[in-house]
């Protein structure tokens, strides 16, 4: 065949499109020879010449026949299916018909001696055999589309229709190999073939040149037509055929169309109607086949069974032997959600009595328990397969009426939260509120744990003297869990957890105290830090305690409260970063910080703190007195803590570091300038700032503004300082709220007069204001 042809295979298998070659060392083993992927993507000249450069140096070549990659995870494109005939695998079939019984390393051996000593009439006569069953196929109207004549064998294709389904090519290689006794090795998307009109090498005496055979490029297959036509044959075929000889290759599945479900395009899925192995053929028939897979499985006069909490229901049933509901005899099997060549690839074990399937092929791998496996086997969705599997064990769920309030108080809340995204009204009633619940994460934060909450329900059901649904967990665990919802809007545990003690101060939800709870709940906080404390060896920090977040009714009362703590939070200045008990024992005292931190109530302020606070409040009257202003640089850059060792405080920061030793640690040297060192203590400061700033503005009655020109202008502020200062509310007898509206608006007019042609927008970006603002103060003029 020439190269022309060769050129027109090519072309004609991947639709004019990309290929990929690749070439491997064939000549024994060598070190530095690894396999070489081509950058030539198509058969041309140049390909041609760089085929014959390697396959002088002992290299194989090869192409994937599908587009995409070179990992049949890349595969994009399903061009063609393909079936590698083989003389061993015909030496198999022959040792096997013939009576063996032996193990299946004996078999090998076997093959391969036998294999080794073939001469050359004996591999044409097994070629022949391989071409008559080729021909038996084109009897039967499914002529490959190209054969090429390998050394050993052949490699017959079938060319496939555009969108072609990876489900639909993995059912038509079953087929083919069954029906051909191909080998069951060559059967992935990302098979690597010989090229024709390139050398085979393994034997260097003995070259042979790979050949197209036949060649019908006319015959391009739709997949499910192909699929129809072996699977007739299959079933019809006669009794002394050439075909579908070898059993062991028989495929277990066959496709289905699975129907569109809930907007979701139509797949192909596996048919387990046909299997005839134990019980999956019943469970595929869902609730239609139910009650005779209990009369299997001698379910049909058990007791009923009654469960409050479905996190229970979910456990009895993992705990059901999966080997009994499968109607299997062994533990190892074939696969049943993929199309395996291994006969043990699929398995059942047990751990901490619970039964699990688990598939051990790299291409598959799936890890289910008894819920995943009835949905997949069924195709019902997860809560249809749930309750499957509660008919089939006679499993009541009840609901008491305290679980099915508390759903009806969830509902309500989420729709009010929701609200607050679209309702002009709602936020308009509560701006301060409304500005808290827009910044970024918080209001999926508080749907988040009124879902998690609702989750709770049915264990919360079993505790006695319950108010509201609460979430339990240790702080960082419970927003974790949430944070692992993408819809939360949240990557931050820290400031995650900190939003949802800001929602329990503005009473949107509120925090229990151990002591409040029921005792079945203590004891279980307990055991808790108990466990915490055999990890860590020492007491839980504060942080790592339980925490119970109660949902409450967000009712007309408690909007209007949560919107005075909000206002409160803004017009003191405070922000998430700042916000602790410390600093709520400022501003508000100590009853309010506790009903915020309950699990913290009888924590002190540190010396260290207090001694922190006196210093910063002495700096602060010292630069108001004497110049009427200060900002958070300048209190910083003069603050000294006394008593405070800078390199110690800096070590004990690496303590949190699990890898470090606190020999190691206490033993570092750290010079005076270093940078680390520096940058942690400023850091240091700021963070004491933002604790202790919005208590001293508040009851030392000082304002927190940013600057502007009129400002600087009263205050004397140098040019070079920007930002936020702090003065005193009063300034020359005038407010400084009046003096920044009354400059606003005489500069707005004063443009305005001075340039009529001026738009508002282009004013409200020179003012830096609203073009609304604009609007009103030119009207009002």
């Amino acid at each position: 065949m020439n190269k022309i042809n060769t050129k027109e295979f090519f072309n004609t298998i991947s639709n004019g499109q990309k290929l990929n070659f690749e070439y491997i060392y064939e000549q024994g083993k060598s070190v530095g020879n690894f396999p070489h992927k081509s950058k030539m993507k198509y058969y041309s000249k140049a390909a041609i010449s760089e085929f014959k450069e390697w396959n002088s140096k002992g290299y194989g070549i090869y192409f994937v026949p599908n587009g995409g990659g070179y990992k049949d995870t890349e595969i994009a494109e399903y061009r063609s299916c393909f079936s590698d005939l083989d003389i061993k695998d015909e030496i198999m079939h022959e040792i096997i018909s013939s009576g063996f019984k032996g193990e299946n390393d004996e078999l090998k051996k076997l093959v391969t001696d036998k294999f080794q000593c073939i001469s050359d009439v004996e591999r044409l006569k097994y070629k022949q055999i391989f071409m008559d069953r080729v021909n038996a196929l084109k009897h039967n109207g499914i002529p490959p589309s190209a054969i090429t004549e390998t050394k050993n064998g052949f490699h017959a294709y079938y060319f496939l229709n555009t969108g072609t389904q990876k489900e639909q090519f993995e059912t038509i290689e079953g087929l083919l190999i069954y029906c051909l006794n191909g080998d069951l090795a060559v059967k992935n998307p990302a098979r690597l073939l010989r090229v024709p009109e390139t050398q085979h090498l393994k034997n260097p005496s003995d070259p042979y040149t790979i050949e197209i055979k036949e060649w019908n490029p006319e015959r391009r297959y739709d997949p499910d037509s192909l699929i129809t036509a072996l699977s007739d044959l299959q079933d019809h075929k006669e009794q002394k055929s050439l075909l579908f000889v070898n059993p062991l290759k028989k495929p277990l599945y066959k496709s289905k169309l699975i129907p569109k479900i809930g907007g979701l395009p139509s797949r192909k899925g596996i048919d387990y109607s046909s299997f005839r192995l134990g019980n999956i053929s019943l469970i595929s028939k869902g609730f239609e086949g139910l009650n005779e897979l209990k009369m299997r499985l001698d379910l049909n006069h058990q007791e009923d069974l009654c469960y409050i909490d479905r996190s229970d229901i979910r456990q009895y049933l993992k705990r059901q032997n999966l080997m009994d509901f499968l109607g299997l005899e062994s533990k190892r099997f074939f696969c049943l959600f993929h199309q395996s060549s291994n006969p043990s690839s699929g398995s059942i074990y047990v751990h901490e009595d619970k039964y699990f399937y688990k598939c051990h092929s790299s291409s598959c791998g799936v890890h289910y328990d008894i819920i995943q496996i009835v949905e997949r086997l069924t195709g019902l969705p997860v809560h249809k397969a749930f309750d499957y599997l509660k008919q089939i064990y006679n499993i009541a769920e009840n609901k008491i009426d305290w679980q099915i309030e508390q759903e009806q108080l969830i509902d309500i809340n989420l729709d009010i939260i929701e609200r607050f995204r679209y309702d002009v009204e709602l936020r308009q009633s509560y701006p301060y509120l409304t500005k808290f619940l827009d910044t970024k994460g918080t209001m999926g934060l508080l749907i988040q744990i009124h879902e998690l909450a609702r989750r709770k329900l049915p264990q919360l059901s079993k505790v006695a003297d319950m108010n509201n649904a609460i979430v339990f967990a240790p702080m960082n665990m419970v927003v974790n869990e949430i944070l692992n919802n993408t819809g939360s809007g949240l990557n931050n545990i820290d400031n995650a957890n900190t939003k949802a003690v800001i929602m329990i101060f503005m009473y949107i939800l509120n925090c229990i105290g151990l002591d409040q709870l029921p005792d079945e709940l203590q004891r279980k906080a307990k055991e808790f830090q108990e466990k915490d404390k055999e990890r860590n060896g020492k007491v839980a920090l504060y942080k790592h305690l339980a925490r119970y977040y109660e949902i409450v009714s967000l009712d007309t009362d408690r909007l209007i409260l949560a919107e005075e703590m909000a206002e409160f939070f803004y017009q003191r200045h405070m922000t998430l970063s700042g916000f602790n008990r410390e600093q709520l024992i400022r501003l508000c005292g100590s009853e309010e910080a506790d009903r915020v931190f309950p699990d913290r109530i009888d924590e002190e302020v540190s010396d260290i703190n207090k001694s922190i606070t006196q210093e910063v409040q002495t700096l602060v009257t010292y630069f108001i007195e004497a110049k009427g202003w200060t900002n958070d640089s300048e209190i910083a850059e003069n603050l000294v803590i006394p008593n405070f060792d800078i390199k110690q405080g800096f070590k004990d920061t690496f303590k949190y570091i699990k890898r470090k030793e606190s020999e190691a640690i206490d033993s570092m040297h750290i010079k005076d300038n270093d940078s680390k060192m520096l940058k942690w203590y400023r850091n240091f400061i700021m963070k004491k700032l933002r604790i202790n700033m919005p208590g001293i503005t508040y009851h030392s009655g000082l304002k927190k503004s940013r600057i502007n020109k009129e400002l600087r202008r009263v205050l004397d502020i140098p040019e070079n300082i920007n930002g936020y200062v702090y003065h005193t509310d009063q300034i020359i007898g005038q407010d400084i709220d009046t003096i920044h509206i009354e400059d606003k608006a005489t500069h707005i007019k004063r443009l305005k007069a001075e340039d009529s042609s001026l738009s508002n927008s282009k004013i409200a970006s020179i003012v830096k204001c609203s073009r609304q603002y604009v609007s009103n103060v030119l009207k009002s003029s």
